[in-house]
């Protein structure tokens, strides 16, 4: 997969840049996704600081006792199935039950990895084999429909329990004051019924 050899070197080459603790690798598609020009299109930009997504999940993995949070959260997922989309050898795509929008989804490596630019060529490229399928559902279920893809993965100084992952936002619903107010999302489709949803799709091509 050309896109994510691409995105692992140049992140390797922003590791080696003086001043620069974090980069960020984000898709947009659509104008309500924020994107400026027709097609797909990813960024991957370098920053000297950790944004504040960052450091809450990072956080959040911290104060979790015992393993990887994202390990235990993708074990128990599996063995109940009702959030699941697809799993592969490598990879594991659901709706995560803290879905903030309608038909979320997550793609998450199965071997624990701080560090996207750090893991193995046949891993990456199962993470891109699953977010084209991911994006194959949602298309297939929904039409055409602005998306944003967010790449999360630990900074470069920084290892610990963290996990690599990546969002799959798409743009079904527009944020109202509430959510604006508060920062509290309301989704109107359970991520349950959104992984049925896909998942129903995966035989068709």
């Amino acid at each position: 997969n050309a896109v994510m050899a691409a995105l692992r070197d140049r992140t390797l080459a922003h590791e080696g840049t003086v001043g620069l603790r974090y980069s960020q690798a984000i898709v947009n598609s659509g104008r309500e996704a924020g994107a400026s020009i027709e097609h797909p299109h990813g960024q991957l930009l370098g920053m000297s600081f950790v944004p504040r997504e960052l450091v809450d999940e990072l956080a959040g993995f911290s104060r979790f006792s015992g393993s990887c949070l994202l390990c235990t959260a993708l074990h128990a997922e599996c063995d109940v199935g009702h959030r699941i989309v697809e799993v592969t050898d490598e990879t594991v795509v659901l709706c995560p039950f803290w879905s903030g929008l309608p038909f979320e989804m997550m793609v998450v490596p199965r071997h624990h990895g701080a560090h996207l630019h750090r893991s193995p060529t046949p891993e990456l490229e199962a993470v891109g084999h699953s977010i084209r399928t991911a994006l194959r559902l949602l298309r297939d279920r929904l039409g055409d429909i602005s998306y944003n893809l967010v790449f999360h993965a630990a900074p470069y100084r920084v290892s610990g329990t963290y996990h690599w992952h990546v969002h799959i936002l798409p743009k079904l619903t527009t944020l109202a004051g509430f959510e604006l107010g508060t920062g509290v999302l309301i989704n109107i489709v359970a991520p349950e019924h959104a992984a049925t949803e896909l998942r129903s799709s995966l035989t068709v091509r």
